[in-house]
């Protein structure tokens, strides 16, 4: 069975699948990594060590949650979704499965689980407005893309290219990876591996609302999550940017010849008209005063 790499191209222009995205419905296999989390203690071992309380999901039900380390730096971004009381498949990058996988087992000391990454399972990634009357089995994630509706749907991998077949049946349009990269990073919208690493803590990278609860217990770096959001604010956050031209991800972010933050997501033609980026930066910064990356002038976006 070919994989998403191997598959034929999408038959629209780069303008055609932004428009389909916006407007309607598309599809794409983008890459994740997947890790099965199965038995009686699956549900304890996750609220043990994830920030998000997952106490009274629903079968089919899915919420954000972070792994952290000790110090409160994200390690894995994932969606965690219940498949029944003892079986939960978590979603995240490609890169993150293996490290997730391994401390959960690191810390699940003798309760019953077993966790292991897998290749069984791969998203088929509806977005746009019409995506959720797109019905294809599997088991359903959903979130939201720069404001649009997302709905991963998670099949098995042999299955892959029949869903997508099915998807575009139903009125979906093909789309390259690489226009939904477009449309988070036009929205800001901060992802695993390239906004957020384990240089920041949750708050730095705008993720605590979504994905941390303060209310469920103990999670592992909840002391310094917790010092911080008492503290009122993070000095840092997620800024959005618009760029002369396009900059390498890593490029300082400069506002009167001083160092104020660092590019971390960058997109722009053929899928966007400008170039736009992601930067996590000191959020006191001066409105009025002049920014550059690498001596490409850049602005805020609000």
């Amino acid at each position: 069975m070919p994989s998403p790499a191997t598959a034929p191209a999408p038959a629209l222009d780069p303008a055609q699948q932004m428009r389909a995205l916006r407007t309607g419905a598309a599809v794409c296999a983008p890459d994740a990594g997947v890790v099965e989390v199965e038995g009686p203690d699956a549900e304890a071992l996750l609220q043990n060590v994830l920030s998000q309380d997952l106490a009274g999901m629903a079968d089919g039900e899915a919420r954000r949650a972070l792994l952290l380390t000790p110090k409160a730096r994200v390690v894995a971004d994932l969606r965690v979704l219940r498949r029944d009381a003892t079986r939960y498949l978590l979603l995240t990058e490609p890169a993150a499965a293996a490290p997730l996988a391994a401390q959960l087992t690191r810390f699940r000391l003798a309760m019953k689980a077993e966790i292991h990454a897998t290749g069984h399972w791969a998203p088929v990634a509806l977005v746009g407005p019409d995506a959720p009357a797109i019905e294809l089995p599997g088991e359903r994630v959903t979130s939201e893309l720069a404001g649009l509706p997302r709905v991963d749907v998670l099949t098995p991998t042999i299955g892959l290219m029949g869903s997508l077949a099915a998807a575009e049946r139903a009125g979906a349009a093909r789309v390259a990876e690489e226009a939904l990269e477009a449309l988070r990073v036009e929205a800001g919208a901060v992802r695993l591996g390239h906004d957020v690493d384990e240089r920041w803590m949750p708050a730095e990278v705008g993720l605590v609302e979504e994905a941390v609860s303060f209310d469920k217990g103990c999670f592992i770096g909840q002391e310094p999550v917790t010092r911080l959001h008492r503290r009122g604010h993070a000095n840092r956050g997620p800024v959005r940017l618009a760029l002369g031209r396009a900059v390498e991800p890593g490029t300082p972010l400069l506002q009167d010849g001083r160092d104020v933050g660092v590019v971390t997501s960058v997109a722009g033609p053929p899928w966007l008209e400008g170039v736009r980026a992601i930067a996590i930066a000191r959020l006191d910064l001066d409105p009025a005063a002049a920014l550059a990356a690498g001596g490409v002038a850049a602005r805020a976006v609000t």
